[in-house]
């Protein structure tokens, strides 16, 4: 029958693969189950980049929220500017645009930085290289998505239209995520879907972007990097 010469050539295989890998595998129980979870576990981390630190979903959290907090106190500053003055003059407005794009440069390479320490010091921690296929082929398809955000923030900024730029980078941002959600670990996913909704309402109230930004790069990253440590950074 076909069926059973199927059948022993994948019990081979199980058998090739358990034979040759005991030395790498803890096997001093000789469970089969255990042995197949090993392997298992191997394979997972071959095709899935797993070593996402909580840490780094705390520290993207707080640099998003202190970054909202001084993007208000520049805001309120040229507001209060614009009553005294009576107008908003287009010297305050680029000024403000200058000094907006400054801070959300500086945020950006602040937040990264911090990030890849903490995933690349989990990724040694676990014992898997943090630059491998896996990691580049998730890297080419999360830019792709936020330099296509970039280019459009750029756009409606370039046409006085800056209120739609906090709900871009959102919207665009939690694409980006959701894109890469098979080839990481499954809760990027509910994170990805969080920041697509929030970008979504924020096209719709959008004059209420910062608050919008606040709470998916500040208060969702923390509520989610505190969430990932429980989980992962800790478990026993």
């Amino acid at each position: 029958m076909k069926l059973d010469f199927f059948e022993k050539i994948f019990c081979r295989i199980i058998f090739y693969i358990n034979f040759e890998l005991q030395s790498t595998f803890d096997m001093s129980t000789n469970n089969p189950v255990e042995s197949l979870n090993e392997i298992k576990s191997m394979m997972q981390r071959t095709s899935k980049f797993t070593s996402i630190s909580g840490w780094s979903g705390v520290w993207v959290g707080v640099v998003g929220m202190i970054s909202a907090f001084i993007a208000y106190v520049l805001i309120l500053q040229d507001a209060l500017q614009v009553n005294y003055r009576g107008t908003m003059t287009p010297i305050l407005m680029k000024n403000l645009e200058i000094k907006l794009f400054i801070l959300g440069v500086i945020t950006l390479i602040v937040a990264c930085i911090g990030g890849f320490f903490f995933m690349t010091k989990k990724s040694t921690k676990d014992g898997v290289k943090f630059i491998n296929p896996v990691t580049k082929r998730i890297l080419r398809k999360f830019l792709f998505v936020l330099i296509v955000g970039g280019l459009v923030s750029i756009i409606f900024i370039n046409n006085f239209s800056f209120a739609y730029v906090a709900p871009a980078t959102l919207l665009f941002y939690g694409l980006a995520l959701y894109t890469v959600e098979r080839d990481t670990i499954v809760e990027i996913k509910y994170l990805a879907i969080c920041e697509i909704f929030l970008g979504l309402l924020a096209f719709y109230f959008v004059f209420n972007g910062l608050l919008f930004w606040f709470i998916g790069f500040g208060l969702l990253h923390l509520i989610f990097g505190v969430w990932m440590v429980r989980k992962y950074d800790y478990k026993a």
